[in-house]
């Protein structure tokens, strides 16, 4: 879910048009609306395809539990 949030606020503030998402990441713009879709599942692989055609990257950390 993070991921896909992370895409949905990346695409907004960067004012490109779904086509041109589509044309960044290799795909049609059918595959660019249903990354931006919340309700459609989509894998990590292709979050971080359109996150790093936004000028973004995921990274993904574990930390220490902090113990009770």
């Amino acid at each position: 879910m993070a991921a896909k949030l992370a895409v949905l606020e990346a695409f907004a503030a960067s004012g490109l048009s779904k086509s041109e998402l589509a044309r960044r990441i290799g795909k049609n713009e059918r595959e660019a609306r249903r990354i931006l879709d919340p309700r459609h599942p989509t894998k990590l692989p292709a979050l971080t395809a359109a996150l790093r055609a936004l000028g973004k990257r995921l990274v993904v950390g574990v930390m220490e539990a902090k113990a009770a």
